[in-house]
């Protein structure tokens, strides 16, 4: 990976947290000679925001100019600030065309302490994962298998959160 060039940073796009417990998303489309195993579809870099402060550090960090290779990973083992008792699935649809769809998962302690002991299972700041999809029906059929999957552990309480059910009535 490289820290990324002024031509390359303008390839990024920001999905804005679509709830107050979720983060934000930035992927970063690599350049062709970058891409390969190990990126969302095989050509984003993924990153999790957690708040402006950090938006603004991984934009300067991205436009800063730069004469060695570096990876974009400066928030990948920053602890998490955001916490929950629940495993939050938030879904990112793209905010432009021919940009995919996120689904990001939080998985609360007990759920990242197994993957911490699991080789090969690494969480994002220790409790995210994140999947990326070319289409909707890709993006809801992982989300119902993920459902099932949890589900099979016991039960499962579900709640839909939408921004009309965050808001509050009221006046302006």
């Amino acid at each position: 990976m490289y820290r990324l060039s002024q031509t390359l940073a303008r390839e990024r796009m920001f999905y804005a947290s679509p709830m107050i417990a979720a983060p934000s998303v930035m992927l970063i489309d690599m350049p062709i000679r970058n891409r390969g195993e190990g990126l969302a579809l095989g050509r984003y870099y993924a990153i999790t925001l957690e708040t402006d402060e950090e938006r603004a550090e991984l934009d300067r960090f991205l436009d800063e100019p730069c004469s060695a290779a570096v990876a974009p990973d400066l928030l990948d083992r920053r602890p998490s600030a955001l916490l929950s008792d629940n495993v939050l699935i938030s879904r990112y649809e793209p905010p432009e065309g021919g940009w995919p769809w996120v689904l990001v998962c939080r998985w609360p302690e007990p759920y990242s302490r197994a993957a911490r002991d699991t080789p090969g299972c690494d969480m994002a700041r220790g409790c995210y994962t994140m999947e990326v999809f070319e289409n909707p029906n890709d993006v809801q059929e992982h989300s119902i298998a993920l459902l099932e999957q949890l589900g099979a552990h016991g039960e499962l309480l579900i709640r839909m959160l939408t921004p009309a059910s965050l808001s509050h009535p009221g006046t302006a």
